[in-house]
């Protein structure tokens, strides 16, 4: 009888749960998806006391075969973060990974592969590269979330500070380098929509790329109807991400002054942690802008209101607040950075608009017509019923990590 359950080593950069971002909404979703058919050693490191509460570490070790965290190097600025920033001008690898780089947790890895026989390495993430660069005879996978140098470059391209700008560009040339470079060297890099498939393909010829989408929980993301209120918007996401600040800045100075003068009773709620003061200072200048910081659950905030915005400028990859939205049935307004590797339709799925003009017409339109609400929101839980759930994802993803594990028996 043939055992299908493969011996997987999940490494990651910051614990999955308590989850607290995108990211970390992923990540927790695949690796739960993983552990129901396969026996997970999770190694991850961890940025703060919360990640290592021994409640949130019991949680994990109810569905993995072994959890450990290690502590991350601290982003606190210091004198050990300016050394990383310093190593890193000088390297050829970019500050992503100085920033995630740590001896003790490489040295784990080496004496976890040592002592116990893996099927697969899955490293989660594009920083942790290092971690797996002289791991032999164990087939290993590379997650990258988005095309990280474009991230950077655009980031670059929309920065009005000139050190930060050319700090940026340099960091899109390491990027662009190590993506061009680290896929030859991994059995598969997974990659989250075929746009980032494309691009990656076409900087690695010789890699090996899977597309497994970001996803959602349609169970515990759903309709509320019954409670929307009127002439809202809301909009989710941590504003420590340059391009959430970069995009809530873009829609406020640019795009609301004009929603305003047309309905004037509007407001908006900004749901997500790390709420810089410049956002603060704004709120308090129109009391139309409600301000909630971070909080558990999103859902109702997202559930309440007429329509979801993602004024999104620059990065890359699939953003999970719109697939959560979409599940939600909510009528969204996105920019075409905002939907990007997402297969919906505009004007079936939601309104793209790349302007403030356009943009502040698409939410004004939308406000005043409840139908096409309706209409953006039921079509946009159909599709993510139909391809974006989590149990979808995870299916996807064992087929390629049994074939995987079939091929390396075969070598």
């Amino acid at each position: 009888m043939v055992n299908n359950r493969l011996k997987i080593l999940f490494l990651t950069n910051c614990s999955p749960f308590p989850i607290r971002g995108g990211q970390m909404r992923r990540t927790y979703n695949i690796l739960k998806g993983l552990s129901k058919r396969h026996d997970v050693y999770l190694l991850s490191l961890y940025e703060d006391k919360m990640e290592n509460d021994p409640k949130n570490i019991q949680h994990l070790r109810n569905f993995c075969k072994y959890v450990e965290l290690l502590p991350a190097p601290s982003k606190i600025l210091s004198y050990a973060m300016l050394i990383r920033l310093l190593r890193s001008l000088i390297s050829k690898n970019p500050y992503t990974i100085w920033r995630h780089y740590s001896y003790s947790y490489l040295k784990r890895i080496h004496e976890l592969t040592s002592d116990i026989k893996f099927d697969l390495i899955h490293c989660d993430i594009l920083p942790l590269a290092y971690t797996i660069k002289d791991i032999k005879d164990i087939p290993c996978t590379i997650t990258d979330h988005d095309v990280s140098y474009l991230k950077a470059l655009r980031m670059a391209e929309n920065s009005n500070n000139i050190l930060l700008k050319l700090f940026l560009y340099m960091e899109a040339y390491k990027l662009k380098r190590l993506e061009s470079r680290v896929f030859e060297k991994v059995e598969v890099g997974i990659v989250v929509s075929e746009v980032d498939k494309n691009r990656l393909k076409k900087l690695c010829p010789k890699g090996n790329f899977e597309v497994i989408e970001n996803g959602v929980d349609t169970d515990e993301f759903k309709p509320d109807y019954m409670n929307s209120e009127a002439d809202t918007l809301s909009w989710v996401g941590g504003f420590g991400h340059f391009p959430n600040r970069e995009g809530i800045y873009f829609f406020l100075e640019k795009i609301y002054p004009l929603i305003k003068n047309k309905i004037s009773n509007v407001k908006l709620y900004l749901v997500g942690g790390d709420v810089p003061n410049k956002l603060r200072r704004l709120a308090e200048t129109d009391t139309s802008v409600r301000i909630t910081g971070y909080v558990d659950d999103p859902i109702p905030y997202i559930q309440n209101t007429s329509i979801f915005i993602a004024p999104i400028l620059s990065g890359s990859g699939t953003r999970l607040k719109i697939l959560e939205a979409m599940a939600v049935g909510k009528a969204i307004v996105t920019t075409s950075v905002g939907c990007e590797g997402i297969e919906g339709i505009n004007e079936t799925h939601y309104l793209v608009a790349d302007n403030p003009e356009d943009f502040a017409k698409c939410i004004i339109q939308c406000l005043k017509d409840r139908s096409l609400q309706k209409y953006l929101g039921a079509n946009a839980r159909q599709l993510v019923q139909q391809k974006y759930d989590w149990e979808i994802i995870s299916n996807k993803l064992d087929i390629v990590y049994q074939k995987l594990k079939s091929s390396s028996r075969n070598l």
